[in-house]
């Protein structure tokens, strides 16, 4: 599997237009002889069969069992194919703003080792001599640090709580965590359907976390603040912490 988060998996999505089952202005004949003629190999294979096989879910097929060099490649291949179509009148230029296309470079770039991500915002853990020590993710750090500082750890956990009700919101268009997480909304929050009943079980997984933090936050929400044990509060954080993480990359 290539090494794309679900964030660049839905640059992609839209810069290679893939609604509806299509890519770009492919057929299933120029699309299988540009994989084949430009990136060296066969789309149409049934190592990347996924789905329906339509030439999207191919492509999505591709990410899912191709490594980084092959998708790195066809990543690349496709903007300059893009880039040609658009200078023989065959796309429209305002169809690919320049950030887009600035956007799925660096995915290229990444992917072929040609350039280094700065370290990705999300929760890191450590285990040394006994002790496990966590990096919480960045975003929420940052905003509920000053509380903890302060001693306000009820706030800190509330604040926390919503961050991660933003994320989701941002990711999928629904706040509540009852109204994302179903198999329409799939695509847009891991990048695509499961593959199988273990990815099944483990998306159902991550959809209970984030209504555990529906309601925890629910339940804060309406309450009015009180004395809260900063352990205790930290545990929670951690709790908001992965489930951030968990709908912000592959």
């Amino acid at each position: 599997m290539a090494n794309l988060t679900t964030n660049k998996k839905q640059i992609l999505e839209k810069l290679f237009q893939m609604n509806g089952g299509y890519v770009l202005n492919f057929s299933d004949r120029t699309m299988g002889e540009f994989f084949r003629d430009d990136v060296g190999m066969d789309i149409y294979s049934k190592k990347y069969l996924y789905s329906s096989g339509s030439k999207a879910n191919r492509l999505r097929g591709l990410w899912l069992n191709g490594d980084d060099k092959i998708v790195g490649k066809s990543v690349s291949k496709l903007l300059e194919y893009v880039e040609n179509q658009i200078l023989i009148d065959n796309l429209k230029k305002e169809d690919f703003p320049e950030d887009r296309m600035k956007a799925g470079k660096n995915v290229a770039e990444r992917l072929l080792g040609k350039k280094t991500d700065k370290k990705e915002n999300k929760s890191e853990a450590t285990f040394k001599n006994g002790n496990i020590n966590i990096l919480l993710q960045k975003d929420i750090f940052d905003h509920v640090q000053k509380l903890l500082n302060d001693g306000h750890c009820f706030n800190a956990v509330e604040e926390a709580y919503k961050v991660v009700r933003k994320k989701l919101k941002d990711v999928s268009g629904k706040e509540k965590a009852t109204d994302a997480f179903n198999a329409t909304n799939y695509d847009k929050i891991f990048g695509h359907q499961p593959i199988d009943d273990a990815e099944k079980d483990f998306f159902e997984g991550i959809k209970f976390l984030h209504m555990a933090i529906q309601f925890l936050r629910n339940e804060k929400a309406h309450t009015p603040a009180r004395d809260l044990d900063k352990n205790l509060a930290i545990h929670y954080i951690s709790l908001a912490s992965l489930a951030y993480d968990l709908i912000n990359r592959k």
